[in-house]
């Protein structure tokens, strides 16, 4: 584990919401699905499946908004900054990278919902899914990125 030097920090852009990861990541995707596109006003979303008991929020009560559906969607209620999402009947939380103290090293080793990239958008992710991965792609998904997937220097 001291691989992934962890806990890691991280905070909104304000940094009224603080955050801890004192779990290594299970995989890191790239997310070009059009809702995401909308919600961070870019090409896609970046995000790294921690398991929910290595991730807290350390300072701050961060609010849900964006898509409100079945998966939670958690904003600082000042910067409005998407900070992570609790997906529904999932033992993990969608943690936004970008916001580490240093994201210098973080790569997509997945993309999801390549089907609506926009055009000439490439993440330099290893695997490449249409859709969103099934329960079966997981456990390989994970195991190569524990093999593969990107670690800070």
């Amino acid at each position: 584990m001291s691989e992934w030097r962890l806990p890691w920090s991280a905070s909104c852009i304000c940094g009224q919401v603080q955050m801890r990861v004192t779990k290594p990541p299970l995989v890191s995707m790239a997310c070009h699905c059009t809702g995401c596109q909308k919600l961070t006003s870019g090409p896609y979303s970046i995000s790294f499946l921690v398991p929910s008991d290595g991730f807290e929020v350390t300072r701050g009560e961060p609010v849900t908004g964006g898509l409100h559906r079945e998966h939670k969607q958690y904003y600082c209620p000042h910067c409005k900054g998407w900070v992570f999402t609790r997906p529904a009947g999932m033992d993990f939380v969608n943690f936004r990278p970008t916001l580490l103290e240093d994201a210098s090293w973080v790569r997509p080793f997945v993309d999801i919902a390549a089907a609506e990239k926009l055009p000439g958008v490439e993440s330099g992710a290893e695997m490449s899914f249409d859709g969103f991965p099934g329960p079966e792609d997981f456990p390989p998904i994970m195991a190569a990125f524990s093999e593969r997937g990107a670690r800070p220097a």
